[in-house]
């Protein structure tokens, strides 16, 4: 039976006892892409963030185990240039490559159609794969995302330099990050689509998001049709991150119960 009260999420995503999700590897079109993959029903497919992780943004926090508990058949990507996947130098491996991977992974499992998370950079790949494959999805949650919000057009070295003078998470790998960056600035779903959407779609944000302006926000509630809209308390990452509270997976699972 699925389950949506809070105690019992809070429970599951905080108890000593922590499920043992199994890690595999597909080719998509030549590129190496880890995921992991546990339980039964339902499936989601779960998109992490720029220069996060599966394991980091999903499977620590306690979002996958709750997805599990709750009914669902739960698969983590680790997308390319993150994680345990491979990762090119070339940024025309990324953009709408990514997006092909989603398809690629499904087509892999062989899933027809899925509940598909994105969180931040998750989001914008989610959102265009959305674009263009709507016909695969059974609903699409947005997490830390606002419309357009799209990445500035840079050169790689331009890219290489702003990373530079960022914080990366250990186990990075700066010049593919920098191509990813480079690729981010095609996805971008244009305004007729997002009013044209029929795929149930959720948005979930932190009421402190630092990244995701609030016009872009508010822009993605009023653009979109199709869209429920919740804000919970926390940043966009970081100790505080919005995704990393047990809020973030009851209003999830709340909302996927419903489709």
């Amino acid at each position: 039976m699925r389950i949506s009260h809070t105690l019992t999420l809070v429970f599951l995503l905080f108890s000593s006892t922590v499920m043992s999700a199994g890690s595999d590897h597909f080719d998509s079109n030549g590129v190496n892409l880890r995921y992991f993959t546990e339980g039964s029903g339902e499936t989601v497919v779960l998109l992490h963030g720029f220069s996060g992780s599966a394991e980091g943004l999903y499977i620590k926090p306690g979002t996958f185990n709750a997805l599990v508990t709750a009914g669902y058949q739960v698969v983590a990507l680790d997308q390319r240039g993150h994680g345990m996947s491979d990762k090119p130098y070339d940024a025309a491996s990324y953009g709408m490559e990514m997006v092909e991977d989603v398809r690629r992974l499904l087509d892999h499992l062989e899933l027809d159609k899925v509940h598909l998370v994105g969180y931040s950079m998750g989001g914008k790949v989610s959102n265009m794969f959305r674009s263009k494959y709507p016909e695969r999805l059974l609903t699409i949650t947005l997490g830390g995302y606002g419309w357009p919000w799209q990445s500035p057009k840079l050169t790689l070295e331009e890219s290489s330099t702003r990373l530079q003078q960022r914080t990366l998470l250990p186990g990075n790998d700066l010049q593919a990050l920098a191509a990813v960056s480079v690729g981010m600035y095609d996805l971008t779903p244009t305004e007729r689509n997002l009013r044209a959407n029929e795929v149930p779609a959720f948005a979930i944000i932190g009421d402190k998001d630092e990244v995701v302006s609030a016009e872009n926000f508010s822009t993605l509630k009023s653009t979109m049709s199709n869209l429920d809209v919740t804000v919970i308390s926390g940043t966009h990452a970081g100790p505080d991150g919005a995704p990393y509270k047990p809020v973030f997976a009851e209003k999830l699972v709340n909302f996927l119960n419903k489709h």
